[in-house]
């Protein structure tokens, strides 16, 4: 893995556009962490379609520079890239100085990378609980913080955070990851109380499950036998409602008919029945010899889980 002390902070920040683009003084960009794939990738390209320049940051190796140059060509905008492992204390104001350097105009923040796991507590690995708890929290609250003095720049500004429907549910196998979406969920709504007189306004999306890696499809699997269902969704549908409903300045995000209605329903159902439909849903089925689950590290964290994916 590259370390920060080999990453030369003088070129963490590559411009991925070609010279058939031209660089406009003083148009706004759009920040997109987890870029390289699933939701953080559609979403980075929803941006582009409304002729948002891009910064998309993602770990070293994830193919970010490919995408970067696909959504430049694509949709003639401008896009840098940052390959970095935002686990890493020193990432977030290493991303900052590299912006503040290129006198960056931003006024979107989407904090999207994150991952999850499938285990129980007492036999998941501590050291992967521990970087999860990193990045799914400590560097989406890092970069909130140190780009909100970017953001009030901007004549109108958005945050978009990375929540979940596990941020209002309790999820068994699932007990720390839900406890970080739990996190960010109440974190995002009182900062948009706390920035709503001014110009930035806070969502939080709440995807369910999400069909973002072969990994999920594994998830899917051991937690319902299936690699697809009818109450899964694309990194696109996601993306779209997200993005539209971001520029709305709407707080909780939640996109499928479906995972509204599961959420109205669990406020109808005694907790008691919800606790056991949980164990149900959530408890891993044996895996087939011919399915297996590797842990991949992805898009500036380990790849990400449902519920819900990046």
């Amino acid at each position: 893995m590259i370390t920060l002390n080999q990453i030369n902070r003088e070129s963490v920040l590559h411009y991925a556009s070609s010279s058939s683009v031209m660089k406009k003084t003083g148009e706004n960009f759009a920040l997109v962490t987890g870029a390289s794939s699933g939701i953080g990738q559609a979403i980075a390209e929803e941006l582009a379609m409304l002729k948002h320049n891009l910064i998309l940051v993602a770990l070293p190796g994830t193919g970010l520079e490919a995408v970067a140059q696909n959504l430049s060509q694509t949709y003639h905008i401008e896009v840098y890239t940052f390959c970095i492992d935002l686990t890493e204390p020193d990432a977030p104001f290493m991303l900052l100085e590299a912006c503040e350097r290129k006198e960056i105009n931003l006024n979107v923040l989407v904090n999207n990378a994150g991952f999850g796991n499938l285990e129980l507590f007492e036999k998941s690995n501590l050291d992967e609980l521990l970087q999860m708890m990193a990045l799914n929290n400590r560097a989406l609250v890092s970069l909130t913080y140190l780009f909100i003095p970017l953001l009030k720049k901007a004549e109108q500004s958005f945050i978009l955070n990375l929540g979940s429907l596990a941020s209002v549910f309790k999820i068994p196998y699932k007990a720390v990851y839900s406890a970080t979406k739990s996190f960010v969920y109440s974190f995002s709504a009182a900062l948009r109380l706390e920035l709503k007189p001014g110009n930035i306004s806070v969502s939080c999306l709440c995807p369910g499950s999400t069909l973002t890696s072969a990994r999920v499809r594994d998830i899917l699997y051991r937690t319902s036998g299936k690699t697809n269902s009818i109450f899964t969704q694309s990194p696109q549908a996601v993306a779209q409602t997200a993005v539209k409903k971001l520029f709305k300045r709407q707080f909780r995000i939640v996109p499928g008919l479906h995972n509204r209605l599961l959420l109205g329903v669990s406020h109808i159902l005694p907790e008691s029945l919800t606790d056991r439909l949980l164990m149900q849903l959530f408890k891993p089925k044996p895996l087939r010899k011919i399915h297996f689950i590797t842990p991949i590290r992805r898009n500036a964290g380990w790849e990400s889980l449902s519920l819900a994916n990046r």
